[in-house]
C-alpha cells in the first residue's frame, strides 16, 4: 500500500516536472506582450502629446482606433486571450474585441501596418461585444487566421518577433517569423 502511495506521489512531482517548465514558458510569452503593450501605450501617449517651440503641450486629436485599452491578455491551458476596449467615434459606448488561439495553432509572428499573429485559416476566434448607452447590446463572432496584437506605433521592433520565436519555441511550439 504504501509503495502504491509513493509511486503516485513520484509521477505526480514527475509530472508537475513536466509541464512545469512549459508553464513558465507560456509565461515568458505573456509577459513579452505584456511589456510591449506597455511600450506601445507609451509610444501612442507621445505620439499625441507633443511639446511646441514654447514649450506648450499640443494634443492631436485622438480618432476610434488610437484608443488601445487592454481588458485581458492572459494564456490559459495553451490558449491566447486578448480583449480590447475601444469606444466608439461618434456614439456613446464602447466595444470589446476578444481573440481567442489556441498557441499550438500559431505558425508565425509578422509585421504589416502592426504585428500579428499567422494561423491556419479560422483558428482565431474574434468575438465582438458592443454596449449601448441605451442598455442594448449586439454580440458577433467570426473565424480568421490572422490575431491583431495592435502593436502599431513601436518602431525598430524586430527584437520582439525573434523572442517571441525564442519563447514559443521553449514553450513547445514552432513558428518561424514571417515578414518583418
Amino acid at each position: 500500500m504504501q509503495i502504491m502511495i509513493n509511486i503516485k506521489i513520484f509521477i505526480l512531482l514527475l509530472a508537475i516536472l513536466i509541464v512545469n517548465p512549459i508553464s513558465a514558458q507560456t509565461t515568458k510569452i505573456t509577459q513579452l506582450l505584456q511589456v510591449t503593450l506597455q511600450q506601445e501605450n507609451e509610444a501612442r501617449q507621445m505620439v499625441y502629446t507633443e511639446i511646441d517651440s514654447l514649450g506648450n503641450e499640443i494634443g492631436l486629436n485622438k480618432q476610434d482606433i488610437d484608443s488601445l485599452e487592454v481588458a485581458e491578455l492572459a494564456i490559459q491551458n495553451d490558449t491566447l486571450f486578448y480583449t480590447t476596449k475601444h469606444h466608439f467615434a461618434f456614439e456613446k459606448g464602447y466595444y470589446l474585441d476578444q481573440q481567442i488561439v489556441a498557441l499550438k495553432d500559431v505558425i508565425a509572428v509578422t509585421k504589416d501596418i502592426g504585428i500579428f499573429f499567422e494561423t491556419a485559416p479560422d483558428k482565431v476566434q474574434f468575438i465582438r461585444k458592443e454596449y449601448f448607452e441605451d442598455g442594448n447590446s449586439i454580440k458577433t463572432s467570426r473565424k480568421t487566421d490572422l490575431f491583431r496584437t495592435h502593436f502599431i506605433s513601436l518602431r525598430d521592433n524586430e527584437y520582439l518577433a525573434n523572442d517571441l520565436v525564442k519563447a514559443f519555441k521553449k514553450a513547445g511550439y514552432k513558428i518561424e517569423k514571417g515578414y518583418w
